[in-house]
């Protein structure tokens, strides 16, 4: 008789991240995800509460995989490198950039760690070493708006872009005016936590 197979939740969290690459999170329902394992639908219930709480354990993993991509040192300046991680990430996943950025859901509250880590990395370049850590976590937000924008473009073929240097120098192009102008005209209020303050 041959072994039992066992569904754990790392399993099928690496079927739903699968499914996710080619259909979108959309596509990730107990159903087909028990398709791709070759199961029922009974071992994604009996390790997840409800397809809600999968989700954002999924959301989780992808969240970990753009960090891993932005995190490259690619720039001397932290802000620049992630800002180029960023955007390769929209080019080279597509579909798990439209899972985090462009569909709505309750689980935002998760970027502040990832914003506060790429603050403190800040702290360490000459150009950021002289803001407090709100004023860094504020220009990490406003650089977002902008990147979030430029990602946009990639990920919907307007802006056909890969090449690592093509996407250092729409980095340098777009976001870095917008990180110089705030620092000159003293922008360092959230403007994701004090919605629509303007400082």
């Amino acid at each position: 008789m041959p072994p039992r197979t066992r569904y754990t939740p790392e399993r099928i969290l690496d079927a739903a991240l699968a499914l996710t690459r080619e259909a979108g999170i959309d596509g990730v329902t107990a159903r087909t995800l028990a398709a791709r394992l070759g199961c029922s639908t009974g071992p994604i219930s009996s390790h997840f509460s409800s397809m809600d709480d999968l989700h954002e354990q999924l959301l989780e993993r992808v969240i970990a995989l753009f960090v891993a991509v932005a995190s490259d040192p690619v720039d001397p300046d932290p802000l620049l490198a992630v800002g180029s991680g960023w955007l390769r990430f929209a080019a080279t996943e597509p579909r798990l950039y439209e899972a985090l950025f462009l569909r709505h859901h309750t689980w935002h509250a998760k970027w502040g760690p990832v914003r506060r880590q790429l603050a403190d990395r800040m702290g360490q370049h000459p150009r950021y070493a002289h803001l407090d850590p709100p004023a860094r976590f504020a220009l990490v937000g406003r650089a977002s708006i902008v990147l979030h924008g430029l990602g946009v473009e990639i990920w919907s073929g307007r802006l056909p872009l890969s090449e690592p240097a093509a996407l250092q120098r729409v980095v340098a192009q777009f976001t870095l005016p917008v990180v110089e102008a705030a620092l000159a005209q003293g922008w360092t209020t959230d403007l994701h936590s004090q919605l629509g303050a303007t400082p």
